[in-house]
């Protein structure tokens, strides 16, 4: 017969407090670590008061993969952009192109700081990016580089004053990292909702580390830093032979503490096309997850630690009531702290997908959190296999 007691046997109390404290640890790090990151983008989108201090020259770095048709549109978005110093333009093309060498002509003809260079055709047993970028710093006439792709639109025509602002002749500041964001609506396949989360649970990985003063990685596509950081650490010298790396690994090397900002205000924002395609995502999750394993100093337990908790809570209860099952005390304990547990989820994570420009989500969050450090290692498991495609000697 079913009854209703705190009277319930030792060993179910014994699961019960564990899974209790699972959920406060749940907490806890969501306060310390993905409401940072909400509370940074609430305060960076507050209107500021009207910054008059003197602009660094900067050097914009576009990265091209014989894409004439978005080089035109990003262009036209730096070209007009309001920044109150010099700053010239270098796009770097992957391999000789007409098309590209047209569309740079034709804009250079009326703007004399666009430039173009390009990696030489048959190139073997180097990565193709790093190389460009190499060349693209080494050109750069300024000491500071920001460099994009024309995988993104720039909407905003305060970029580069946004980006730049943390840049001062006076300051420690050497890295700048920007953040990219996705439009939900460009994205209506299949798994789209887990695609969007994923996406912000991995942009909160990185960005909570870095407004606390331990940077580890950025996004290629909105980034700055000094020239000088960059030859001083001779380049991508230690990840020369890894196709990629050049946003993470990189930027381990160079970003401290003292030296790196995290600009996160709307004009700063690019938005990254395609890039919650079914295709590009997987591709991006598993070189991401392959690149970072040689990163010594980067969160590798806590954040996917919250799904585990939630999981290893959920597993404590469930065993609790099993073994007083005849008592319903500990079935709804478990029920009221896992209840507790998802109405955070729906709560922070709804908050963070706002912050980031990611899709709405609501009453899948829970799901979502739990099986993230699952789906984490399926993206780990797979960057293991096929390594001969990530290394620059196959």
């Amino acid at each position: 017969m079913l009854y209703f007691s705190p009277d319930i046997p030792r060993e179910a109390l014994l699961l019960l407090a564990p899974a209790v404290l699972c959920i406060i640890s749940v907490g806890l790090i969501y306060l310390f670590r993905t409401r940072t990151v909400i509370r940074a983008v609430e305060a960076a989108s507050l209107p500021r008061a009207e910054d008059t201090a003197p602009r660094e020259a900067v050097s914009v770095i576009v990265y091209s993969q014989d894409d004439p048709e978005n080089l035109e549109s990003i262009l036209h978005s730096l070209l007009r952009q309001d920044y109150g110093a010099p700053y010239e333009i270098i796009v770097v093309n992957e391999g000789e192109s007409p098309d590209v060498r047209d569309v740079v002509s034709m804009l250079r003809a009326t703007h004399s700081n666009l430039y173009l260079t390009s990696t030489p055709d048959g190139v073997r047993n180097l990565s193709r990016k790093k190389l460009g970028i190499t060349l693209g710093v080494k050109a750069a006439r300024y000491g500071v580089v920001a460099l994009t792709t024309t995988a993104v639109d720039i909407p905003s025509e305060r970029w580069l004053s946004a980006l730049m602002s943390n840049f001062r002749p006076d300051s420690p500041t050497g890295v700048v990292l920007g953040f990219a964001a996705i439009d939900p609506s460009e994205d209506n396949e299949r798994g789209k909702r887990r695609r969007a989360f994923d996406f912000v649970a991995e942009s909160v990985r990185w960005l909570a580390p870095a407004l606390a003063g331990k940077p580890f990685r950025g996004v290629e596509y909105n980034l700055a830093y000094r020239k000088e950081l960059f030859l001083r650490n001779s380049g991508f010298a230690r990840s020369l032979n890894l196709h990629y790396g050049d946003d993470d690994i990189f930027i381990s090397e160079i970003a401290t503490g003292r030296n790196t900002a995290v600009e996160l205000s709307p004009d700063s924002l690019v938005y990254l096309r395609h890039g919650n395609s079914p295709r590009l995502f997987l591709e991006r999750m598993v070189r991401r997850c392959f690149t970072e394993s040689f990163i010594s100093r980067r969160p590798f337990f806590l954040a996917s630690l919250t799904g585990w908790l939630q999981l290893l809570a959920l597993g404590l209860g469930v065993a609790a009531a099993v073994i007083s099952r005849d008592n319903l005390f500990a079935a709804v304990v478990t029920g009221v702290v896992m209840l507790l547990a998802w109405t955070m989820d729906i709560l922070v994570w709804r908050a963070a997908m706002r912050a980031l420009r990611s899709r709405r989500l609501c009453f899948s969050l829970p799901w979502l959190s739990m099986t993230y450090p699952i789906r984490k290692i399926a993206y780990l498991l797979r960057s293991r296999m096929g390594r001969q495609r990530k290394y620059t000697w196959n």
